[in-house]
């Protein structure tokens, strides 16, 4: 089957792109595939590079029109992020395929794609399209400046997937709620993998990455990922700091980069501490050895737009005892392998606190219930197995016809 997958790459900075280019070595195998990109970049991946032993064309989309016609099948890894997805949205309009939900919400990005480029008309029309009456509403209030939450309470996808073949999601929480807004669209859930950067150990020295980093014996307390206002850093750095009270020769480890709208540098002056430390984005072997050298790990996320957070998934993978927010597309984990933490508590700061201490307390339990994550990780994600599911849902939809081509937003 000849397949062409619509999706970013790097160097583009996206959990996305990660996801992806770790599933194409695997798939070319059982697929033809042909990656496409919004263009004005070559990817930097080593499976694309002339000399790769199993390498992946790729294309722009300006080209993909010129060959669109020679593909048995489309796969879209769509997202909520209009300046990285926009084009995807412009082909699915024409070329119905199986659509990727990283993101339940897609109001942000089909916003960018209209509002933000002056077109109301086209914006009111999807609000209407979706929600009627109420929708056009509703968009006259985001409209207005008024429509503060409409965005991830209205996540805007009907007409995305009125435009699919079929849908895979990451999560139940959005196998239900894509059955609960179109009943007869065939949905799988097929959940991230669990994969690391090329060359990464599968069983990293801790010591020796501690002796590196410069880290010693010292406690770590970690978050990892691009941060923004979702990923609660002032709760996180509260918190911590009312640990430094127990344990003064604690440290907390932010790592990874940060989305252009957010000041990360800002929150810490204003929160402020010697023993928090930034340390910023890093190549992706890097990233994952301070995943590995963490005593307690912190991901956190709220609101949020229906996606799958996947530093979790590696962490739990690497036997990292994890603290979570207690959120819908999460449910899949085993209660006993994570700690939760509910956004909606008012004692949430003081219960990450002592989430934080306990663990580093009671190491034994704190073990036990890493190794329960990373059990049900090396299970339940395995590479293999995802990519076995991506072929048989491929397969099994590909052949049932295809909604009509209709205008763009």
């Amino acid at each position: 089957m000849r397949v062409a997958l619509f999706t970013p790459l790097s160097p583009v900075r996206s959990g996305i792109s990660d996801y992806v280019e770790a599933l194409l070595g695997p798939l070319s195998e059982q697929l033809d595939l042909t990656v496409v990109t919004s263009g004005g970049y070559r990817p930097t991946h080593p499976v694309f590079q002339p000399d790769a032993p199993r390498r992946v064309p790729w294309i722009s989309y300006d080209t993909y029109h010129q060959h669109a016609d020679s593909f048995d099948a489309v796969i879209y890894q769509m997202g909520d992020e209009g300046a990285i997805h926009g084009y995807m949205f412009d082909a699915l309009a024409c070329r119905p395929g199986v659509v990727v939900l990283h993101d339940l919400v897609l109001h942000h990005a089909i916003a960018h794609l209209t509002l933000d480029r002056g077109n109301v008309a086209s914006y009111v029309e999807e609000m209407r399209y979706s929600y009627g009456p109420r929708g056009e509403e509703l968009a006259r209030q985001v409209i207005s400046g008024r429509g503060n939450g409409v965005m991830n309470a209205y996540p805007l996808i009907e007409r995305v997937l009125d435009r699919s073949l079929g849908v895979i999601a990451l999560s139940s929480y959005v196998v239900e709620r894509v059955r609960a807004v179109r009943p007869r669209l065939s949905v799988r859930r097929i959940p991230p993998h669990l994969y690391y950067p090329e060359g990464f150990p599968a069983e990293p020295d801790k010591a020796g990455l501690r002796r590196e980093l410069g880290l010693g014996d010292r406690p770590v307390v970690a978050s990892f990922g691009y941060f923004s206002r979702d990923k609660r850093l002032p709760l996180i750095i509260r918190a911590f700091k009312k640990l430094l009270r127990r344990r003064p020769d604690a440290l907390c480890l932010l790592v990874g980069g940060r989305r252009p709208v957010y000041d990360v540098e800002r929150e810490l002056s204003a929160e402020g501490s010697g023993a928090i430390r930034l340390i910023g984005w890093q190549p992706p072997d890097r990233f994952c050895q301070y995943m590995a050298v963490a005593d307690v790990a912190v991901a956190l996320r709220y609101p949020h737009v229906g996606a799958t957070p996947y530093t979790p998934i590696r962490l739990l993978g690497l036997g990292v005892p994890t603290i979570i927010q207690d959120i819908e597309p999460l449910s899949d984990l085993p209660v006993d392998a994570v700690v939760r933490i509910p956004p909606h508590d008012p004692d949430e700061e003081n219960l990450l606190t002592a989430a934080m201490d306990y663990l580093l307390t009671y190491r034994d339990v704190a073990a036990a219930m890493a190794e329960r994550g990373r059990q049900h990780i090396v299970t339940h994600h395995d590479l293999g197995l995802v990519c076995r599911e991506y072929v048989s849902f491929l397969e099994s939809v590909v052949n049932r016809g295809s909604a009509p081509c209709d205008s763009s937003f």
